[in-house]
This record gives structure tokens, C-alpha cells and sequence, in this order.
């Protein structure tokens, strides 16, 4: 009987995804951003859907040229620092969930201060050229500035695939 109760253990294990990791995990962890290869030219949209990974790689390595007068819309969860500075996380992988980084936003402006760690909202804002650095490190983190934030459920996969870039 301990047998087949260790194999379904086992079994489950391994059927069973695990939860995704979240705002403990995603700020124990330096940002993951990665310069991309190029910028795909973006459509003419007054709130313009950008994944997270393509904003901040456009707000730090193209300095927000494509960015610069255009409202956005983001989606990712909530993670907030020692000093309770909020941050908009998507977890990127390159593989699988076991090589997942985070990569960082953060927000100013318009804020909710009920923001919870973990909690997905979609926030709507524009560009700012304000950035800060991770303290795990080093790297860039830019900032966006928030005129709306609504929550929003958690997406069935709420890993980004695009490698950082």
C-alpha cells in the first residue's frame, strides 16, 4: 500500500504544474531584461496592449522612441519593494518554469495605494524616461507612469515566453 500511495505522490508530481512564482520570488531576483534583436513597428492604437517584456526593452534600449505621447496598457502582478514601491512583474522564461526571471516596471503616478503583492491589474499609462536600478543587480528598471489601474484575473499562462527580449 505505501508503494502505490508513494507512486501516486510521485505521479501527481509530475502531472501537477506548480504554481507560478510571484512577487517573493520576483524581487529576491535581479531583472532579466535583455536588449532585443530589433523593434517590431507598432499599431496606431490610443491604448496600446504592449507586453510588459516589450515596453521595458523599448523604454530602456530604444529610450522610449516608440513609445514617447502614446498611451499603453500592460498587464502583470504586483510585487513591491522594502520601501513599498510598486512594480509590474511578468516572469520570463527561456525554457521552462524552473529558469523563470522577472522582469520589472516600476510604477509612479496614479497608483492605487491597495495594490497586494500577487494581485494582476492592467495598468494604463504613458512613458516616462525615469528609470531606476535593480538592488540585486544592477540592471535598469524603467518606470511607467500610471493614469489607471484595474485588476484583472490572472492569465491561464502567466509566464512571458519571449526569453527577456
Amino acid at each position: 500500500m505505501r508503494v502505490l500511495a508513494s507512486l501516486v505522490s510521485a505521479a501527481a508530481s509530475i502531472l501537477v504544474a506548480p504554481p507560478a512564482l510571484g512577487s517573493f520570488s520576483a524581487m529576491r531576483a535581479g531583472t532579466a531584461l535583455q536588449q532585443p534583436y530589433g523593434y517590431a513597428r507598432l499599431p496606431a492604437s490610443d491604448r496600446l496592449p504592449i507586453s510588459l517584456v516589450d515596453y521595458a526593452g523599448r523604454a530602456v534600449y530604444d529610450h522610449g522612441r516608440s513609445l514617447r505621447n502614446r498611451k499603453v496598457r500592460i498587464t502583470g502582478f504586483v510585487a513591491l519593494d522594502a520601501k513599498g514601491t510598486p512594480f509590474l512583474v511578468r516572469m520570463s522564461l527561456n525554457c521552462c518554469a524552473a529558469d523563470a526571471q522577472p522582469v520589472k516596471i516600476a510604477l509612479m503616478g496614479n497608483v492605487p495605494p491597495v495594490l497586494q503583492p500577487d494581485t494582476w491589474p492592467r495598468v494604463t499609462g504613458t512613458y516616462t524616461p525615469k528609470r531606476t536600478k535593480d538592488p540585486v543587480n544592477d540592471r535598469p528598471i524603467p518606470y511607467l507612469q500610471a493614469t489607471e489601474a484595474k485588476p484583472v484575473p490572472a492569465p491561464r499562462d502567466p509566464y512571458d515566453e519571449s526569453g527577456g527580449q
